[in-house]
C-alpha cells in the first residue's frame, strides 16, 4: 500500500507494518491453538486496529488535504479490500457446515453469517453472551466480531475527520473522543465486560491511536508525545521499538481475558504506537519487521485470521466424537490449511480484484462484490429462517434432529429470575428450597410437574454468578462483595425457614467440593429438617442430539440408540466422591448417574422426537429429563417410605 504525504509525492511502501500485523495475527492464531501457550494473544487484534486506525487515517487525512477525498471512493475501497475474503471464507465455512453441522448448529451459523456479511456480528456475539450461550469453540464465525467493530467505527469516523478538519480542530477532537473511549472502556470493563470486549464505542481509542500517527505522518513527525520529540535521533526511535515490542509481548503473556480490555489494552495499543511511530528507519523495525518471513505472513494476514478460525472450530467439531484424542493433530491440520488457503486467497482473489483498473471497471467489480455479500447474506437468512434445514437427514431421524429453542421450547425459568408457578400448586405443603446454579435450575420442571400429584410449595432460587456460596468460591467477584451477598443469602433462608433444601450443582466446574460442610452446617444451624444434594448429570462430550444421529448412521439398521456410552467418565468420579462427601456429613444424596445410567450407557433420548432428548446441551437436562428424573427420585427426596401415600409424604 502507498500514500502521499506534505513535503513528498510518495511515501515508500512500509514493510515493517506487514512485519507488524504478522506478529498481531500469528498471537492470535496463537492462543487459538493453544492458550496455554500464548495466554494474551488475542491482543493481537488491539494491534490490528492500531494498525488499521494509521493506514485508513492516513489515506482519509491525505485525501482531506489534497482536496479530493470520496466518500464514495472510500468505501469502495473497503468494499474491495474486505469483501474478497470475507466472501469465500463465509461460504465455505456454510458449506462445510451443510455437512458437518446440526441444525441448530447451522441455524446458528446462519445467523452469524447474516451478522457477518452486514458487519454486525460484534452485536450479535453481545447479544449472545450469557451463561448459555454456546462456547467460543462451537462458534466458527465468533472471530469476525472485530471486523464489525472495524466497519462500525469507518461507518463514522470520515465524516468526523471531515469536519475536524475543516474546523481545524482535527488534534482536539481524535484525542477528546480517543479519551472518551478509554475511559468508558476502563470504567465498564468490570460490572459490563460483554459490552466493552464486544461493541465499539469501548474501543474507538485503540483506533484514534493510530489516527494520531497518521496525523504525525502527514505534519513530518511533529510530536504526539514527549518521548517522541527526538524520534529523529537513531537512539530514540530504536529505544520506542524496543520497547514497543516488549509492551506487545507482555500482553500477550500477561493480558487478563476475564477483564480485557481495560487497562490490559494499554500494552498492545501503547507497543503498536511506539513501534510505528519509531518509523522504517528503526533497527528493530528495519532488521526484524522487514524481513521477508515476516512480511508475507503480513501481507495474507486478513485472510489468515479469516481462515484459521473456522477450520480449528469444524475441525474440532469432527473429532470432538473421538474423545478430542486427536486434538493435537487436528489443530496442526487446521493451521497448516489455513496457511495455505490464505496464501492461494490472496494471490487468485484478493490481488487480482485489487489490481489497478480503469474507473468504470472498478465500479462494477465493487458492485459485484456488493452482490455477492448480499447473496451471502441471503443464504445465512435462509438458514436460520428454515431451522438449519433438517430435510438435510434422513426421514428416520428428522423429528429427533428438529432445532429447539431452550429459552421457548424448553423453560424460561433457565433465566436467572424465579420461575412462575400456579399460585394453587404452590400455596400448601412443606416448602421446597432448590439451591444450587443451572444444575439446580433444571429441576425446575420436573419438581413443578410433581406438584399435581403431590403438595408442597417450590422455590427455586440461584446463587449469584459472582461467588458460588455452596462451595464458599469467589468466582468473579472480590471478597467483600462475596460476604455481603452471602449475608443476604443467610437472612433470607432464615426467614423462609424451608423443609426441604434440595442442593444441586454443575459439580464439574467447582474445585473445593469439601466446603459443602459449611452451607450444610448453616442450614443445619437455622434448622432445616432435611438436606439433600443431587449429583452430577451424565457430562457429554458433545450434545445428545449429535450423537445420537451419529450413531444412527454407524448402524441404521439397528434404529436410533436409546442409551449412549461417549460420556465424561470423570462423571463417575465425581459422582462417588460427592456421594461419600454427603455420607461424611449426613445428609441424603441422590445420584443422578444411577438413575440414568448402567453398565450400557446413559440414558440420550426417552421417544422419537427433538423433545423427548434427555439433555439439550452437554449438561443441562430437558424438561422432559427433569420429569424423568425427578419421577424416579421423588420419594427419595420427600423421604418417603414404600408403600406411602403421596399426599401424606
Amino acid at each position: 500500500m502507498e500514500w502521499k504525504r506534505v513535503g513528498a509525492s510518495e511515501i515508500s511502501y512500509r514493510a515493517d507494518v506487514d512485519g507488524l500485523r504478522a506478529i498481531a495475527v500469528l498471537a492470535v492464531i496463537g492462543f487459538h491453538a493453544s492458550p496455554e501457550l500464548i495466554p494474551g494473544g488475542f491482543v493481537g487484534v488491539d494491534v490490528f486496529f492500531v494498525i488499521s486506525g494509521f493506514l485508513i487515517s492516513s489515506l482519509i487525512l491525505i485525501g482531506l488535504n489534497e482536496g479530493n477525498f470520496s466518500f464514495l471512493e472510500f468505501y469502495g475501497r473497503r468494499i474491495r479490500r474486505l469483501f474478497p475474503a470475507l466472501t469465500i471464507v463465509l461460504l465455505a465455512t456454510m458449506s462445510l457446515g451443510w455437512f458437518i453441522m446440526f441444525p441448530t448448529e447451522f441455524a446458528s451459523l446462519g445467523k452469524h453469517t447474516l451478522a457477518a456479511a452486514a458487519f454486525a456480528a460484534n452485536i450479535l456475539n453481545y447479544v449472545e453472551a450469557g451463561y448459555f450461550d454456546t462456547p467460543a469453540i462451537g462458534k466458527p464465525l465468533l472471530h469476525i466480531w472485530s471486523l464489525g467493530v472495524e466497519e462500525q467505527f469507518y461507518f463514522v469516523f470520515p465524516a468526523l475527520l471531515l469536519l475536524a478538519w475543516r474546523y481545524q480542530a482535527l488534534k482536539p477532537t481524535l484525542a477528546l473522543i480517543g479519551m472518551a473511549s478509554f475511559a468508558l472502556n476502563v470504567a465498564l470493563v468490570r460490572d459490563y465486560p460483554s459490552f466493552t470486549f464486544y461493541l465499539p464505542f469501548t474501543r474507538f481509542w485503540e483506533f484514534i491511536a493510530g489516527a494520531l500517527l497518521a496525523r504525525s505522518d502527514l505534519l513530518n513527525r511533529k510530536a504526539i508525545l514527549p518521548v517522541l520529540s527526538a524520534l529523529s535521533a537513531p537512539q530514540y526511535r530504536d529505544f520506542c521499538a524496543a520497547l514497543g515490542v516488549l509492551l506487545i509481548v507482555a500482553g500477550a503473556a500477561f493480558a487478563s481475558e476475564t477483564s480485557f480490555p481495560g487497562w490490559w489494552a494499554l500494552l498492545p495499543v501503547s507497543g503498536s504506537f511506539l513501534i510505528i511511530g519509531a518509523g522504517p528507519q528503526a533497527w528493530l523495525n528495519h532488521h526484524v519487521l522487514a524481513k521477508p518471513g515476516l512480511v508475507f505472513i503480513g501481507l495474507i494476514s486478513y485472510p489468515l485470521y479469516l481462515w484459521h478460525w473456522p477450520l480449528l472450530v469444524m475441525g474440532r467439531a469432527m473429532m470432538a466424537a473421538y474423545d478430542n484424542k486427536y486434538e493435537r493433530t487436528t489443530t496442526i491440520i487446521a493451521v497448516l490449511s489455513a496457511f495455505v488457503l490464505s496464501w492461494l486467497t490472496f494471490q487468485f482473489i484478493e490481488r487480482p480484484v485489487r489490481a489497478r483498473r480503469p474507473a468504470f471497471a472498478t465500479r462494477r467489480i465493487t458492485a459485484a462484490l456488493l452482490a455477492g455479500m448480499v447473496s451471502v447474506a441471503l443464504f445465512g437468512f435462509a438458514t436460520l429462517h428454515l431451522d438449519g434445514l433438517p430435510t438435510r437427514y434422513p426421514k428416520e431421524i428428522q423429528a429427533l434432529v428438529s432445532p429447539t429453542d431452550i429459552y421457548t421450547d424448553y423453560i424460561p425459568g433457565y433465566n436467572p429470575v424465579d420461575p412462575p408457578v400456579e399460585p394453587s400448586k404452590n400455596s400448601a405443603g412443606p416448602l421446597v428450597v432448590v439451591y444450587g446454579d443451572s444444575h439446580a435450575w433444571h429441576l425446575h420442571p420436573g419438581l413443578h410437574h410433581l406438584q399435581n400429584e403431590r403438595a408442597f410449595r417450590l422455590v427455586v432460587r440461584s446463587w449469584s454468578l459472582e461467588c458460588v456460596p455452596i462451595v464458599a468460591e469467589v468466582k468473579r467477584g472480590d471478597e467483600e462483595t462475596c460476604r455481603t451477598w452471602m449475608a443476604e443469602e443467610r437472612k433470607y433462608f432464615e426467614e423462609v425457614k424451608p423443609d426441604i433444601v434440595v442442593i444441586g450443582a454443575h459439580w464439574l466446574r467447582y474445585k473445593q467440593l469439601d466446603k459443602l460442610s459449611e452451607s450444610v452446617g448453616f442450614f443445619r444451624q437455622i434448622g432445616v429438617p432435611r438436606i439433600v444434594v443431587i449429583g452430577p448429570v451424565p457430562y457429554w462430550f458433545h450434545f445428545p442430539q449429535v450423537m445420537l444421529y451419529r450413531a444412527y448412521m454407524r448402524d441404521p439398521l439397528h434404529g436410533i440408540p436409546q442409551r449412549l456410552a461417549g460420556f465424561d467418565k470423570r462423571t463417575i468420579e465425581l459422582d462417588s466422591r460427592i456421594k461419600e462427601i454427603a455420607a461424611n456429613l449426613g445428609v441424603s444424596y441422590i445420584s443422578a448417574y444411577d438413575v440414568f445410567c448402567n453398565e450400557d450407557g446413559c440414558l440420550a433420548r426417552l421417544g422419537d422426537a427433538a423433545k423427548d432428548i434427555v439433555q439439550f446441551d452437554k449438561t443441562h437436562l430437558t424438561p422432559a429429563g427433569s420429569w424423568y428424573f425427578i419421577s424416579h427420585v421423588a420419594d427419595q427426596i420427600f423421604d418417603c417410605k414404600s408403600g406411602t401415600s403421596p399426599g401424606d409424604c
